[in-house]
């Protein structure tokens, strides 16, 4: 056992540190990638995890207190704890963990339009990342947390922590109450990411305080979250296609969270609408895409985070994305059992569709590692 361990620790090790994502040959004529096919990995590409400091940071430069996400942060040990998260990771058999921020910082609004606030927030979390991802490089990657008050701004801590602090991609929300993503200020961040070839993970932010009536002053029985993020993911991947940003940018790598959000479900009732519309009122969307809209959404990756053995939702969600572009994520550790459902929901949607060992390797591991190869 020890010795498997190691070996799995060292292939890891050795592959990851030089970005070329194989792990080295040991048998003589066999190429890394023959090698690395051998191997079934399981690596959960959009997980979170988080640092108290930050927390702490934000209520101090905001006064005001309790953050939003304290109780439930402070209260989900695998979230802000290391050793707490790796074994969890042994436990559900995830081999690398991708490590995606919480909380985005425009849960405290005073931070956020601060450039300076901001931009000091985002690097006191892009640090801590670096450092806990350098105590486990054979277990960890990082994503950035990427300020996106002012453009400069943005583009100047995401270049520092993928170039610098050696963090994997960056990550921004979308939401009713946040910038579009076709806002003209995340052209910039679209650039940067092709620049440096990464992707960037993107993650719904409706707060508990937007209300689902007029007239009211919270969403009631937690509707913002349960139901109006895969609303606010699927709102997003339209802005982002029909503004064209696919077409500006054909290397953009963006990441969907919740296996897609509403995209998969509706594709059919999304395109049999907008057909619908511009026949009978000779309106066009205005929109330099071609037709049928609908195809350019397959060019998002997104998750497998079903949140429950869910294999059938998921077969939509694989029909429609096709087996390359579906990455295995769980979004542990957000549950009542501190990330233990989520993971091993997550791999029994997976292993339930009952693929084929190429489309199942492609999704747990080699589809990830493909986005991230920058080399």
């Amino acid at each position: 056992m020890q010795r498997r361990d190691f070996l799995k620790k060292a292939l890891f090790a050795s592959g990851l540190a030089g970005i070329g994502w194989f792990p080295p040959s040991p048998v003589s004529g066999q190429t890394k990638k023959e090698r690395a096919l051998e191997k079934e990995y399981r690596i959960d590409a959009y997980c979170h995890f988080s640092i108290m400091r930050i927390i702490d940071f934000l209520e101090k430069a905001s006064n005001v207190y309790p953050h939003v996400f304290r109780s439930l942060f402070a209260n989900t040990p695998t979230l802000i704890d290391v050793e707490k998260r790796l074994t969890l990771m042994d436990r559900c058999g995830i081999d690398l963990s991708v490590l995606v921020p919480l909380p985005w910082l425009e849960t405290t609004p005073a931070v956020h339009a601060d450039p300076k606030l901001c931009a000091e927030a985002a690097r006191l979390f892009n640090d801590e990342m670096a450092i806990t991802v350098s105590k486990r490089p054979d277990r960890f990657l990082g994503v950035a947390l990427v300020p996106t008050t002012h453009p400069e701004i943005m583009v100047a801590e995401f270049e520092r922590a993928v170039r610098t602090l050696k963090l994997v991609g960056g990550f921004f929300v979308v939401g009713p109450t946040v910038k579009p993503p076709d806002h003209p200020h995340y052209e910039f961040l679209y650039q940067k990411a092709v620049e440096l070839n990464v992707p960037l993970w993107i993650h719904p932010s409706r707060p508990p305080d937007y209300p689902d009536y007029v007239g009211e002053k919270i969403s009631q029985y937690q509707v913002w979250q349960t139901l109006s993020w895969l609303l606010d993911s699927s709102t997003a991947m339209i802005r982002l296609v029909f503004n064209g940003v696919f077409e500006r940018y054909p290397d953009l790598k963006l990441i969907i969270h919740h296996h897609g959000a509403l995209v998969p479900l509706f594709a059919k009732r999304m395109q049999y609408g907008w057909d619908y519309f511009e026949q009978n009122t000779g309106k066009k969307q205005p929109t330099p895409i071609s037709h049928p809209y609908i195809d350019h959404f397959k060019k998002f990756y997104c998750d497998t985070a079903t949140q429950g053995d869910e294999p059938l939702l998921l077969k939509m969600t694989y029909d429609f994305f096709g087996p390359d572009h579906l990455l295995f994520g769980s979004d542990a550790p957000m549950d009542p059992t501190d990330g233990k459902a989520f993971t091993l929901d997550a791999r029994q949607s997976v292993e339930g569709l009952g693929l084929g060992k190429a489309d199942s390797k492609k999704i747990f591991s080699q589809n990830i590692l493909r986005l991230l190869k920058r080399g």
